[in-house]
């Protein structure tokens, strides 16, 4: 059990850092686009979805890792 629990913790970190590093408003990989605003606006429920979804996978790893082996 602790070992599925530090993936998921391990695999939503990474996934978070992924889609804030790939935002066009915020991150840091490639270069700005040649239409900022609308790229950002575009991006933005998509960034916001995976980051939330990558910390409910954080949240699931750390509530495996909470429970009592049986």
């Amino acid at each position: 059990m602790r070992r599925s629990g530090w993936t998921l913790i391990v695999a939503g970190a990474l996934g978070g850092v992924f889609f804030w590093l790939t935002d066009p408003r915020s991150g840091l990989i490639g270069g700005p686009p040649e239409r900022v605003v609308d790229a950002a606006n575009e991006a933005m429920a998509g960034t916001v979805i995976g980051i939330a979804c990558s910390a409910l996978v954080v949240g699931i790893g750390v509530w495996v890792l909470t429970r009592r082996a049986l």
